[in-house]
């Protein structure tokens, strides 16, 4: 009888040991295939993603500035996607040919354009010519700090309206409020700007204004600012509006903000996602 028992425990126990040992295995080979997949919680990898063949979209969205769009959502070949936090966009497994895409972001006019998908990657090009235009007034600044210790950047306009937009002012404000230029008034900036092309003027009266024609775009640079600047986030204020408001002298007020970086020593528009 003793040996009967014993003779049971023996095989049960190889039973749960067989039994375990299939378990084992099995989690190894699926955490190899994982591994040589890198797949992990459903994540695919984006080569992968999309049947022999297929084309895969891979690309940024930005405006006429080259400023990518944050968010922005396409939508090709039936199917939608959104941008990321820096404007990339991804879509795979879709089917090659020549469609027409669409692309919406906030603040922005839609754009359709055509595009031809070939097997791999694709990766239109949307920015300036070909980037997205504001519904009514965009500005491009940004601040930079150079090697030789001196405040240099970049400012542009852009309507994106049917009608000529008339802009006042452009001031640089400090940290703490204060009045650093006005990049319009200081250094003579209306010819400056008026200078950087034929369909851009100035009128003297009742105020001294430029005139930004419709559907015109146009980046500029303002000159090295020399002087100790802190680390920290500087404003610029700027009055624009109609030329009935220009008249009346009644100007609209848009505030934009950026933060000097001093690691930042070049073009803002030269480093990722431009």
């Amino acid at each position: 009888m003793f040996r009967r028992s014993w003779k049971g425990v023996v095989y049960a126990v190889s039973v749960v040991v067989a039994l375990y040992g299939i378990a084992v295995g099995s989690l190894l080979i699926t955490t190899i295939i994982r591994n040589e997949l890198q797949i992990w919680g459903g994540r695919e990898v984006p080569a992968l993603a999309g049947p022999e063949g297929s084309a895969h979209l891979h690309m940024y969205v930005r405006n006429v500035f080259g400023d990518p769009l944050p968010y922005a959502v396409i939508y090709v070949a039936g199917r939608v996607a959104q941008a990321d936090s820096t404007g990339f966009v991804e879509l795979a497994g879709l089917k090659p040919g020549r469609y027409e895409m669409a692309v919406f972001a906030g603040g922005y006019q839609p754009l359709t354009l055509e595009v031809h998908l070939e097997p791999g990657r694709n990766s239109p090009v949307i920015k300036y010519d070909t980037g997205l235009w504001p519904e009514d007034f965009l500005v491009d600044f940004h601040l930079y700090h150079s090697s030789d210790q001196r405040l240099m950047g970049m400012l542009g306009f852009a309507n994106g309206s049917a009608e000529p937009i008339y802009i006042h002012r452009a001031a640089l404000l400090s940290p703490q409020g204060g009045l650093i230029t006005d990049f319009l008034h200081d250094g003579d900036g209306f010819a400056y700007f008026a200078g950087l092309s034929t369909k851009i003027t100035v009128v003297e009266e009742p105020q001294r204004a430029l005139v930004w024609p419709p559907r015109t775009w146009q980046p500029g640079e303002f000159p090295p600012i020399p002087g100790s600047f802190q680390a920290g986030t500087y404003t610029l204020e700027i009055h624009y509006g109609s030329e009935g408001e220009h008249q009346a002298g009644e100007y609209r007020t848009l505030r934009i903000n950026n933060h000097l970086y001093y690691d930042l020593t070049g073009n803002p528009h030269s480093g990722n996602g431009y």
